[in-house]
């Protein structure tokens, strides 16, 4: 059996060198690729620590903002309500009503002379029948004689004129005003309202 197999063994030497080959050819094949896994393994560490670097950097900007805002809100916050402590404000409440007590309004005229005095509304204003002539007076008025303190203690008047009370319909006081001076500008009269004619009058 020893010589059948040392006689079989040198009939095909090249089916041994060719398994032999074949051998060092998958030895070698395994071996390239371990050497590349050892070269790109560390880039990949790199790699990832360089993202978890980016990031963290990022998370950190964004906190920072975060806080930032908060901190300015809370600022904001801290400031207005110290503005309404120093300036309170009542609250208004509104009604809706068709008629109100009717205002005063004391009129300063100087020398010169009421006409006329109609109430009349809004949407409805006649024209003056006789302008710079003496007309009716239907409103309720009041001449009040005072000293003036600023004018040497002369005496003076007002005239204090009921106002307009018909809130719906847009009640206006229309009045006429004469003066019979040319040297004098009469483009305006000094007046003063008060909330309640009545009130005043009392």
């Amino acid at each position: 059996q020893l010589s059948e197999d040392v006689e079989r063994g040198p009939e095909n030497p090249a089916e041994e060198r060719g398994g032999e080959m074949e051998v060092h050819e998958d030895t070698s094949s395994v071996i390239l690729p371990d050497s590349e896994l050892g070269t790109t393994a560390p880039s990949l560490r790199f790699s990832k620590t360089c993202l978890k670097n980016v990031f963290s950097v990022i998370l950190l900007f964004i906190y920072l903002l975060l806080m930032a805002v908060a901190v300015f809100l809370v600022y904001q916050t801290i400031s207005d309500f110290r503005e309404k402590l120093n300036h309170p404000v009542m609250s208004v409440s509104y009604k809706e009503v068709s008629l109100y007590d009717a205002p005063g309004i004391a009129f300063y005229p100087g020398k010169a002379r009421l006409l006329s005095c109609k109430h009349h509304y809004y949407d409805h204003i006649p024209p003056l029948i006789n302008p710079g002539q003496p007309g009716d007076i239907e409103c309720i008025t009041q001449r009040i004689n005072y000293t003036d303190p600023f004018t040497n203690q002369t005496m003076k008047y007002a005239l204090v004129v009921q106002g307009p009370r018909d809130v719906k319909k847009k009640e206006v006081v229309f009045l006429q005003f004469h003066l019979n001076e040319t040297d004098q500008d009469f483009s305006a009269i000094d007046y003063l309202l008060f909330s309640s004619f009545q009130e005043f009058i009392n």
